[in-house]
């Protein structure tokens, strides 16, 4: 009766925001007493299905859909050997799906083949170690997975380029005669460039700029932009330029660029710079304790189109909210107003900062202010995982075998996980609104999908094993319900 009653509460939840149940699956491949720890799907745009991959501490247990919800094939694979813990990437081809894993230390590679047609599964671990190189980050594209790797002390960086059929081959990239900059405008390499001493290599986040992003993830000073045929890596750490490495996909042909900053004004030298690109526009910010700056520029002119600045003593003349601060750990989120300017600018005197882009029907909605992490949470060193937490959706467990998500698997679900948290962390934002050629206007602040979906699952009980996808013009988040152990998905639109 309990199970009833959970059930068609969130059914009711779900349903007042305009959802629908999209599909309710039995998990019957795995042995009884075997839990769900974690859900991963695939969509093949070109075969219309979608494929779910749902783990447990045995077995990795694949179910292929069409994009209609009616099931085509369903089989079991043991995956890979222990120490496998991250999904990184996959790649589709003729309706097989191979997912990609990297060992727990980011040295080791392997991957697992699901032929549906077969019914069966192909296990690999490639023959190559990580030795003087640090693992960046991955990029899918159709047939193919790149691994994006920098070796140390170096301005080399490596992508390993995996076929579907097993093969790969590497391919280095030496910068050294692209000078980089540090802040004092002496040279550096892209490793130092990558490196913060407090917390080792800077963890390189995952953007879909088609998915509303968080403070929490653009606060990142190293980001890959995902868009297809190309992914382009940007680097903030320093506070003269922000550096972008856009690679071409499958030709792997790179283009370098350094957009100048606005570091200071006057005598006032900013503590903090970040970036976010959006199309072919890049969004910069930069202040301290007494001023801010936000810039707009094209990338490829590097124009600037419009600039917009404040002090701590005056009103923010571009917000459309109030300043806002938001206190979150793994239990709670804690919502507050500030007073004044002042407030906002302390989060950039401690050197943290970041803007995010969203469309909306009359232009964008831009986000800015800063995310700094109050306590670091255990793991692997991800940096701001944003992917957690009782009550908010969102919780990732291991199996036996330590697998996780990653952004690099699934950005849209990462992008999620930024409204939630597994680490104890403080943001101050603004909300601004501006038409299509940036002047700020008048409006109240649409709430986005995400924002919309966390808000109703934090009142409902914690999930386990939960995803979220895009698929055609609308998402689906599901969730696993273990005393009757059967995962369910729910379709909603932006």
């Amino acid at each position: 009766m309990f199970f009833k009653i959970l059930f068609l509460s969130i059914f009711c939840v779900f349903a007042a925001i305009g959802q629908t149940s999209f599909l309710e699956m039995p998990n019957d491949l795995s042995k009884k007493n075997y839990s769900v720890e974690n859900a991963f799907v695939v969509v093949d745009d070109e075969k219309q299905t979608f494929a779910t991959f749902l783990t447990n501490e045995n077995t990795i247990n694949a179910y292929l859909y069409s994009e209609n919800a009616e099931s085509i094939s369903k089989f079991a694979s043991k995956g890979l050997p222990e120490g496998y813990n991250e999904i990184i990437g996959k790649t589709i081809k003729d309706g097989q799906v191979r997912l990609y894993f990297k060992e727990y230390y980011n040295k080791k590679f392997g991957a697992v083949l699901f032929d549906f047609e077969r019914k069966q599964s192909i296990e690999t671990e490639f023959g190559f170690k990580l030795k003087d190189e640090i693992y960046l980050q991955s990029h899918s594209y159709r047939d193919r997975l790149y691994i994006i790797t920098v070796s140390k002390k170096t301005s080399i960086l490596n992508i390993y380029t995996f076929q579907h059929d097993g093969k790969f081959e590497k391919k280095s990239f030496d910068f050294t005669e692209n000078i980089f900059v540090n802040g004092k405008n002496e040279p550096t390499t892209l490793y130092k460039l990558l490196y913060d001493s407090f917390n080792g290599l800077t963890s390189v986040v995952k953007i879909e700029e088609s998915n509303p992003n968080s403070l929490q993830i653009t606060s990142n000073l190293s980001k890959i932009y995902d868009r297809g045929n190309s992914f382009i890596l940007s680097i903030d750490k320093e506070d003269l330029f922000t550096y972008l490495l856009e690679f071409k996909v499958p030709e792997l042909s790179v283009k370098i660029s350094a957009i100048e900053k606005l570091n200071e004004i006057g005598d006032e030298k900013f503590n903090t710079t970040n970036s976010y690109l959006y199309k072919d526009k890049i969004f910069q910010i930069g202040g301290n304790s007494k001023i801010l700056v936000f810039t707009i520029k094209e990338l490829d002119t590097k124009k600037e189109l419009k600039r917009y600045v404040f002090s701590k003593d005056e009103d923010i003349p571009f917000k459309n909210s109030a300043i806002i601060e938001e206190y979150a750990t793994n239990r709670s989120i804690k919502t507050k107003e500030l007073d004044n300017a002042a407030l906002l600018l302390q989060i950039f005197n401690r050197g943290n900062s970041g803007v995010a882009i969203n469309p909306t029907s009359t232009g964008y909605q831009i986000t800015m202010g800063g995310s700094e992490i109050i306590k670091k949470g255990g793991g692997g060193g991800f940096g701001p995982m944003m992917v957690g937490g009782s009550g908010n959706g969102m919780s990732i467990n291991s199996t036996g075998g330590g697998m996780v998500v990653t952004s690099g698997f699934n950005p849209t679900f990462y992008s999620f996980g930024g409204y939630a948290y597994n680490e104890e962390n403080r943001t101050k934002r603004i909300e601004c609104l501006f038409n299509e050629d940036f002047e700020h206007i008048d409006g109240e602040i649409p709430q986005n999908v995400f924002n919309r979906l966390r808000n109703h699952i934090s009142n409902l009980p914690k999930a386990k094993a939960e995803t979220l996808f895009k698929m055609n013009d609308f998402f689906v988040y599901g969730r696993y319900f273990s005393k009757e152990n059967v995962y369910n998905f729910f379709k909603f639109s932006d």
